[in-house]
């Protein structure tokens, strides 16, 4: 009877005390609730020095931290962010053999003068025998059309004279000056700790060895003649109201030191490639930063999105002190400064109080949780122990049903690959690589691993990109033709079923990093694939550090699967030039190929949007056709996030504010993250 009663009145009254004790603690979660951001990133970052990362783990933190002169736009346009404004020039010098040369072709412009519009140039001036053109548009096609105009003979003979030498070239160049005819160098550049390029008359070639020789050797080649010199110039006005993280006041003495740390080759920067054409940077007054590029390079704007570093900090110091002081303890000026990062499980970032952007950031942190895998970082979402998740493939349509989630999908801007070690002699018969590309059947791969989520890749570019060249086509599936092709290749079934060639069988091992699930399925999805030719493939994985470190930027390994996330630029030549091929570049197939190389030089001196486009596509095709990596394919990018967690205040027009949802921009959602607000903590904003 006491049971029965018990049931009939003690559970129901034992249910309401679970239920408001639940609710009570609900809402005191909900009351304790800290008001920052949980970002969850696969693996742990390398460093938090931006000019030495190459890893998208440690890129998202210092993302945070650090700012550019230059950022995109939510539409991928490029606005101020440490720089107010910007005026891009070019000077174009032309050398004469004699004074009353250059005065005769002065006179020829001032006769044309109804054109100086049509060339955008706004001023001649002479000096001696040179005569030095300002115009309001860089390129080369517009000072190549004035060339013309001139006498071919009345012109000095000048070319790009490279020399390396035994002793540092920086003290190398003062003595050649002194060695040589007044004025006779037009322009000197040192380009690395051992060479330096010159310009000047090809004839000087052999008083430059002559002089090299008597101060310790080295070598001297003449470069292709030039008729002219085209020297673009960026001169940025900075804000004058920007503190570092320990208050220190940035100013422009901070550019140059960032620039002058890229090149120094102890730095082992990988955003080297990008900087290579700078002369040389000056900073005339605090807060004005003037680069002169040696030649046209079309993407400078892009690269000046370059975080800055601090010189007040860095300046003077040794490796040694980066490593010990700052890559792991950084100092910015971005709207979160640096708090704790505690290996293995977590880095922490905090509201920097000071930030230019003011009132911003809305946020009081952002804590970055290292996840070892995709599963790991899934369940971490579903938790609620990180706010946002990169969903896999097959869990977007689940996501996307689900009214407790916004999802935001965007077109992919990476590609995935395997990449052939070229170096290796398995792989650097472009037949044999072609071959492998139609062995591996990469539309099931989209299929069933992507879950259509996805398209094949036709090389280095994606869809997204105003460049992108639609007509080519990926490669079809067909183990018969690659057959065939290996057996052109002299590849033959050896006694044992794999191939053999000249004795050696086509075996290989093909690496990827451990935690990455898609990764080890494309892996294993290529290996049964080869193996029905008679190609034998080990499959290795790798935890991220030891992989990338040991593996990767080392250049030790057969095949690899990796991907890209790529920008927004056409200019590949960090990743394929044939110069990047050493190990920490990024070229780590070892791909050389002059043609690719020559588009890869030219592309980065052309403004014309329409000669952009067929270079990129010509580009394209030459590297999709040579196959260095076997290209797989686009995936869409899509993120998740728990609905309503967060909402968006930024500033909006004549001193207003907008509030809105999260939203995907061209950009990317997270695009507006400095502005960030938890609902619950929206008494906290300005109304």
């Amino acid at each position: 009877m006491r049971i029965a009663r018990w049931f009939i009145y003690g559970f129901p009254v034992l249910l309401l005390l679970l239920i408001g004790i639940s609710f009570w603690n609900s809402s005191r979660l909900a009351t304790d609730r800290k008001n920052e951001m949980s970002l969850g990133v696969l693996g742990e970052p390398s460093t938090l020095n931006p000019i030495q990362q190459a890893d998208s783990a440690s890129s998202q933190v210092t993302s945070s931290l650090f700012n550019g002169l230059l950022k995109y736009n939510p539409d991928l346009e490029i606005i101020g962010d440490l720089a107010t404004s910007w005026t891009l020039t070019q000077t174009t010098t032309f050398v004469f053999r004699d004074r009353p040369a250059a005065l005769a072709a002065a006179a020829v412009l001032e006769s044309r003068k109804s054109d100086w519009e049509i060339w955008s140039l706004t001023r001649i001036q002479s000096q001696d025998n040179r005569l030095l053109l300002v115009m309001r548009e860089p390129g080369l096609d517009t000072s190549r059309d004035i060339a013309a105009l001139f006498a071919a003979d009345s012109l000095a003979p000048l070319a790009t004279i490279r020399v390396e030498s035994k002793a540092n070239a920086h003290e190398v160049l003062p003595k050649l000056h002194a060695a040589l005819p007044p004025n006779s160098i037009l322009r000197a550049w040192v380009e690395s700790g051992a060479a330096c390029e010159l310009t000047a008359d090809p004839a000087l070639k052999q008083t430059i060895s002559a002089a090299l020789d008597s101060i310790g050797g080295g070598n001297v080649e003449i470069g292709d003649p030039v008729p002219f010199l085209a020297e673009p110039e960026v001169v940025f006005t900075l804000r004058n109201d920007v503190r570092w993280h320990d208050g220190a006041a940035f100013t422009s003495h901070d550019a140059v030191f960032t620039y002058d740390a890229i090149m120094d080759d102890a730095t082992a920067s990988p955003r080297k490639p990008d900087f290579d054409l700078i002369l040389r940077v000056e900073a005339p007054t605090p807060h004005t930063f003037r680069v002169i590029y040696r030649k046209p390079y079309s993407p400078a704007l892009e690269s000046w999105m370059m975080s800055i570093l601090p010189a007040h900090l860095l300046e003077g110091k040794p490796q040694s002190w980066w490593v010990a002081n700052f890559n792991r303890n950084p100092v910015g000026t971005g709207a979160f400064k640096f708090d704790a990062w505690k290996t293995n499980e977590f880095i922490r970032v905090i509201r920097n109080p000071t930030y230019f952007n003011a009132p911003g950031p809305w946020l009081d942190a952002v804590v970055y949780r290292f996840m070892p895998d995709q599963l790991t970082l899934r369940l971490a979402f579903e938790t609620r122990q990180v706010d946002f998740w990169s969903a896999e493939p097959w869990t977007v349509t689940t996501f996307s049903k689900d009214d407790r989630f916004e999802v935001f999908t965007s077109p992919g801007s990476s590609y995935t690959y395997i990449g052939w070690n070229l170096k290796r002699p398995l792989f650097q018969d472009p037949k044999v690589r072609r071959a492998l590309a139609h062995a591996v059947d990469v539309s099931s791969m989209v299929r069933f691993i992507l879950y259509g989520h996805g398209l094949q890749s036709t090389g280095i570019f994606t869809p997204r990109m105003w460049f992108f060249d639609p007509s080519l086509k990926p490669f079809a599936y067909d183990p018969d033709k690659a057959r065939a092709l290996l057996a052109e290749a002299g590849w033959m079934p050896g006694p044992d079923g794999i191939l053999q060639k000249d004795g050696q069988r086509f075996s290989f091992t093909l690496i990827t990093n451990n935690g990455n699930e898609i990764r080890r399925d494309i892996a294993t999805l290529a290996q049964d694939g080869l193996k029905q030719l008679g190609i034998e493939v080990k499959v290795e994985l790798y935890e991220w550090a030891v992989f990338l470190k040991s593996h990767i930027n080392k250049g030790d390994f057969d095949a690899m699967v990796l991907g890209w996330s790529l920008g927004n630029s056409y200019d590949q030549f960090q990743i394929w030039h044939s110069s990047q091929t050493n190990p920490e570049q990024l070229n780590v197939v070892g791909y050389k190929n002059p043609e690719a190389d020559r588009l890869l030089d030219e592309i980065r001196q052309e403004y014309n949007r329409e000669k952009i486009i067929s270079m990129a596509s010509n580009l394209q095709r030459v590297i999709f056709e040579d196959q260095p990596y076997l290209f797989l394919y686009v995936p869409e990018g899509t993120s998740v996030m728990w609905k309503d967690a967060y909402r968006i205040r930024r500033h909006g027009p004549n001193g207003s504010w907008i509030d809105s949802p999260v939203e995907m921009t061209k950009a990317g959602w997270a695009y507006w993250s400095d502005w960030f607000y938890r609902p619950e903590f929206a008494d906290r904003l300005p109304q």
